[in-house]
């Protein structure tokens, strides 16, 4: 075992089993690979490489020197050797972005590729992406390019991590492959989601302008900070507007927001972004009800309300939480325990798209080996 570079030459008949049967490192030649840190000690743990043969080792130089060493050229060595772990428990097969090339691969900016358990790059053509992430992580605009990712990969993008995994999906997608994040703590315990973009879609027909002028003829009192209570009813125009209390109508704040600009002919520019995300999910045939049980803004339904459940969960991105990894997992996994998909809204090119962060099936859901 000699150092190469930013990497660890391994040889022998041995170097070309770990290719062979579980595709780590790179392979430059017959029974010659190059190992990164993170497979370095992954091998070592999993694979019976000693680690001892590093020629740079001796009896005063231990392993946890070593490791400290090498973190202070990766600081997320250990992570990096965690993720792998929980990949490859079952079987996986993970190519490094750095090593992609070597295979034919030029078309992925993630942090790595993997494959199924009973295939090998060698014949066949990746399942998935992988990205991965710290859990008190931030997503919020202008600080995503400063995270792991953000280094490893040299994002340029910085509109917030949420914009650039809609983006960085999309490509995974085109690519026949999913995408899929795993979320690491400091505890070093591991959780998979998966990250599509959603097309929600309902059956109501969307309010107009002539609904809220029809609703601004109705007897109404505004309620400080909370709304507006329409009374005296005889007929409502569109049933997406609003909820019937006390026999009356009451629009909650954001819709007393949309309302209002159009019944005093405003520019839908001055709306706020929560009003417009509002809108956009009307304009998309849904019914939409509060979601603060859930933990987001709004509930939507793709009719009306009692005959179906609602099957997705919106959350006020312009607003509101979450505000990191820990928080987008225990969201998507409220969501996932009430049957429901939980969305982020994203205005990106001209329009509001749905990124969806949902629990993979049982069989996939990679964590780490005696980790609970």
């Amino acid at each position: 075992m000699e150092s190469h570079e930013d990497s660890w030459l391994y040889e022998g008949r041995s170097a070309n089993r770990l290719w062979e049967k579980s595709a780590l490192g790179r392979k430059i030649s017959d029974n010659k690979i190059l190992l990164s840190d993170a497979e370095l000690l992954f091998c070592h743990k999993h694979r019976g490489v000693e680690l001892t043969d590093i020629e740079t080792l001796n009896s005063n130089y231990t392993m946890d020197k070593w490791i400290s060493e090498r973190i202070t050229r990766n600081p997320y060595l250990l992570m990096e050797t965690t993720i792998l772990e929980a990949l490859r428990a079952s079987g996986n097969k993970i190519v490094l972005k750095n090593n992609l090339e070597s295979i034919g691969i030029y078309d992925s900016n993630s942090w790595g590729l993997r494959w199924s358990s009973e295939k090998h790059p060698s014949n066949s053509e990746p399942v998935s992406e992988i990205l991965w992430f710290y859990s008190n992580e931030t997503i919020l605009h202008g600080n995503n390019n400063k995270g792991p990712m953000g280094e490893l990969l040299d994002w340029k993008d910085n509109s917030g991590t949420m914009k650039v995994l809609l983006n960085w999906q999309e490509l995974v997608s085109k690519n026949g492959r999913i995408a899929e994040i795993l979320v690491v703590d400091d505890e070093h315990s591991v959780v998979t989601y998966r990250i599509s973009e959603a097309h929600p879609d309902g059956r109501m027909n969307p309010p107009t302008d002539l609904d809220f002028e029809k609703i601004s003829r109705i007897s109404k009192s505004e309620i400080e900070g909370s709304g507006t209570f329409f009374s005296e009813i005889d007929s409502w125009p569109n049933e997406c507007i609003g909820i019937p209390t006390y026999d009356g109508r009451k629009l909650d704040s954001i819709e007393s927001e949309i309302y209002h600009n159009i019944i005093q002919k405003n520019s839908k520019s001055d709306l706020t972004d929560s009003a417009k995300i509002l809108i956009d999910l009307w304009n998309r045939g849904l019914n939409t009800r509060s979601g603060f049980k859930y933990g987001t803004s709004w509930r939507c339904y793709i009719g009306d309300i009692g005959k179906g459940h609602a099957p997705w969960l919106v959350v006020d991105s312009s607003k509101e939480g979450p505000n990191n990894w820990a928080e987008v997992c225990l969201s998507s996994r409220l969501a996932s325990g009430v049957n429901k998909k939980w969305l982020y809204p994203i205005f990106d090119k001209g329009s509001w798209r749905y990124l969806e962060v949902s629990r993979p099936p049982s069989d996939s859901r990679w964590s780490n080996p005696n980790k609970s």
